[in-house]
């Protein structure tokens, strides 16, 4: 028999549990989102052959030109353009990283202002702080437009600092600015945070500047940029 004891049994800290359980909903969603995409898929290829069939059957009788012909055509082109979109969907989620215990991740979408991917585009990803600010993580979106940077507290961490401010900035591949986010911090980001960027228009020209950042811990770097953030020759 457990003899009771006066001591007080010690609570969860709330700010830990809570985001342990952020992260346990996000990799849940992850994981379960591809087969039902899949399925989803697959629903939209069996209306796609039933609303051709029914086109090809009324072709032969009413011809080509009949409007139900034509709306049941058109029909199934939509159906298709939705079922693309969804394996589109699909791929993302498939390459979207799964974290370790350690990690944390930064990701999203580059697209232009008419909603299109922009591929090949360079993203850096920082954490702002009061004298250096951190780089994250440093990658390339893909051909859907995607992105991802995996990094780790020590990349970040200081006294005082549990969670790190977030922003991110796009370049071209001639070093050209496209966006930035500085002026819009994300504050106390969690472990997973999604950025969707939207590429209304060029950066406007900037004076020359000197950016200061850390590459590494305790490794502050200097790089003096020009008109559009080129580097300036010397």
């Amino acid at each position: 028999m457990t003899t009771p004891t006066n001591e007080p049994t010690p609570e969860p800290t709330p700010a830990v549990t809570l985001q342990q359980l952020a992260d346990a909903f996000t990799q849940s969603a992850y994981s379960s989102t591809a087969p039902t995409l899949s399925h989803l898929d697959q629903l939209q290829q069996l209306r796609v052959d039933r609303l051709t069939a029914a086109a090809d059957r009324l072709k032969a009788s009413l011809g080509a030109d009949n409007p139900r012909v034509i709306a049941l055509t058109q029909s199934a082109l939509g159906v298709s353009s939705l079922q693309q979109s969804l394996q589109v969907e699909a791929v993302r989620v498939e390459r979207q990283p799964v974290i370790g215990p350690n990690e944390w991740l930064v990701y999203g979408r580059v697209l232009d202002n008419q909603g299109q991917a922009v591929a090949g585009v360079n993203v850096r990803v920082f954490d702002k702080d009061r004298k250096y600010d951190d780089l994250l993580g440093d990658t390339t979106t893909d051909e859907l437009g995607d992105f991802s940077a995996i990094y780790h507290e020590r990349d970040f961490a200081e006294a005082r600092e549990a969670n790190p401010d977030l922003y991110v900035m796009v370049s071209d591949s001639a070093g050209n600015l496209l966006f930035s986010s500085k002026d819009n911090i994300r504050f106390e980001a969690g472990r997973v945070e999604y950025f969707e960027i939207v590429l209304i228009a060029p950066q406007p020209a900037v004076k020359m500047r000197t950016v200061r950042f850390r590459s590494s811990p305790g490794k502050a770097k200097t790089m003096k940029t020009g008109r559009r953030g080129r580097p300036r020759k010397k």
